[in-house]
């Protein structure tokens, strides 16, 4: 590690992380609150919990594949066991994921309160692990990365995130981590954006993410 150069600015993690943190912890409860039957209700939610899924699988992946090799190639030999234990925590996360998956296969074809009731197990035991995984990650990961990555690798990460969701969710999908996240922190995800996107993204993203949360949680969540 590089002490004498300034460290990468890695609180768009955070703004990540609060997306997560919110959506997953309002799924439990979104899910409860389906009536048993109701399939044309579950599909909307089933629909909202694989879009989540899919956020947090690949923003894992990208993790997996950019941040942990690199530190554990250039952090002391000391720190190594805390970045070990990172993939452990996600291995434990993936389990559970296909927990949920497959509870949510069975719940989206005919929703029963049982298969209701398995997936939002699932999601209780989802949402505890991922704020023991979140914290550990910001408050011993984030530094690391800050003074091990340069600002080229950090990008790389961000970059590898938005890449692998759907060009037509991305509005969305900024606009679900914009909801609780730091206005400078936002700006400085988007300073190295195209032109347009840095533009219209902050106003086009909110608006994306207050329609599609209406449609899943309703008009007074959505605009709380």
């Amino acid at each position: 590690m590089d002490s004498a150069r300034p460290g990468v600015d890695t609180r768009e993690m955070i703004a990540v992380h609060s997306a997560f943190r919110r959506e997953f912890g309002q799924a439990p409860a979104l899910v409860r609150g389906v009536a048993p039957g109701n399939v044309t209700r579950a599909q909307v939610v089933a629909d909202h919990l694989e879009l989540l899924g899919s956020f947090l699988h690949h923003h894992h992946t990208g993790e997996d594949k950019l941040l942990w090799p690199k530190l554990l190639e250039r952090v002391p030999a000391e720190l190594a066991p805390t970045v070990e234990l990172m993939e452990r925590q996600h291995e434990g996360v993936h389990v559970v994921m296909e927990e949920m998956t497959a509870a949510l296969a069975r719940w989206r074809a005919g929703a029963a309160q049982t298969d209701r009731d398995e997936l939002a197990g699932a999601l209780d035991r989802l949402h505890g692990l991922l704020l023991e995984h979140l914290a550990a990650e910001e408050e011993h990961i984030l530094p690391l990365a800050s003074r091990s990555l340069t600002e080229e690798e950090w990008g790389e990460l961000g970059e590898d995130g938005m890449a692998s969701q759907p060009k037509n969710k991305l509005p969305m999908i900024f606009g679900m981590i914009m909801k609780d996240g730091d206005p400078e922190v936002i700006r400085g995800m988007l300073a190295n954006a195209p032109l347009l996107p840095r533009l219209l993204l902050p106003f086009v993203g909110p608006r994306a993410y207050t329609r599609y949360a209406r449609r899943v949680y309703g008009p007074a969540v959505a605009a709380a």
